[in-house]
């Protein structure tokens, strides 16, 4: 009961700790989502409107105004809904029709938003060789990296350091094996009868009276919390190296999109004017 009566006060106590801090992260959050919505959009008309509503302004009356600002509130819409910098009306329509006329897709042209310039139909040049290359030379070691922790991660075994010799080795709180990374060790595998028989090959009196600590009934707790700690850490490194590679992945897939969109003609009449050149 006095148990079950701690872990109720230390709910309550938690309870009490998330309300207490809830309004400021609520703040927070807000705060956050403001500011990437204005990097987004490039722009804070929404929030001016919004704060002139609050403070008791009247909406525009005048037909034209409104018509204008509606323009500009949608432009604002657009480049927020796609991350794409549309400078002005006349250029989100253009962009549109253009799209139209060459059956191209809103999401493809937002995907390779990195690689638009001035207008959203000038693209750089993706240097795809060269960023393929770069792509497969840094997923490779990604590759081993994320093979090497997802091992750590389904492995039952923890791997642990002798302080003063730096020998590696791997143990359930049972069985304690050399790690393939210790080179300098021979092979061996040992649980706790094996500890009657010292020295063992290739290791130290200290060496083995570290390991045969490990495998002694009364640390099998702690090698349990270290095998925790073990999958929290590579989980988490996990995460990181897949993360890295789905966004390398995608900037390639991004340079491709750019490449594919960079070959379609631009809006006629807009080429002209920044070139002064026909187009057949």
């Amino acid at each position: 009961m006095a148990e079950s009566d701690n872990q109720t006060q230390l709910l309550d106590s938690v309870v009490g700790s998330l309300k207490d801090i809830n309004p400021w992260i609520t703040t927070t959050i807000i705060c956050l989502l403001i500011i990437w919505a204005i990097s987004r959009a490039r722009s804070a008309h929404f929030l001016y409107d919004r704060v002139w509503r609050i403070i008791g302004g009247g909406e525009i009356q005048n037909s034209t105004l409104k018509e204008y600002w509606a323009d500009v509130r949608d432009v604002e819409g657009f480049r927020f809904r796609t991350g794409i910098n549309f400078s002005s009306m006349k250029v989100l329509l253009t962009t549109i029709q253009w799209m139209r006329d060459h059956n191209i897709n809103i999401k493809d042209l937002s995907f390779a938003r990195g690689w638009i310039r001035e207008l959203p139909w000038v693209f750089g040049n993706p240097w795809l060789k060269t960023i393929r290359i770069l792509v497969i030379v840094l997923l490779i070691p990604l590759g081993g990296l994320a093979a090497g922790t997802a091992y750590m991660l389904g492995n039952e075994s923890v791997l642990l350091t002798i302080k003063e010799s730096k020998v590696v080795f791997w143990t359930n709180g049972s069985i304690a094996t050399n790690s393939i990374f210790d080179r300098n060790v021979p092979e061996f595998s040992v649980n706790q009868n094996d500890c009657q028989e010292l020295p063992l090959k290739g290791l130290t009196r200290d060496d083995v009276n570290v390991i045969c600590e490990t495998l002694s009934p009364s640390n099998l707790e702690k090698v349990k919390n270290s095998l925790m700690e073990q999958r929290i850490i590579a989980g988490y490194f996990l995460a990181v190296l897949t993360f890295i590679s789905f966004v390398l992945l995608r900037s390639f897939a991004q340079a491709q999109m750019a490449s594919k969109l960079r070959k379609t003609l631009p809006p006629f009449y807009e080429a002209s004017e920044k070139s002064g050149t026909d187009h057949d």
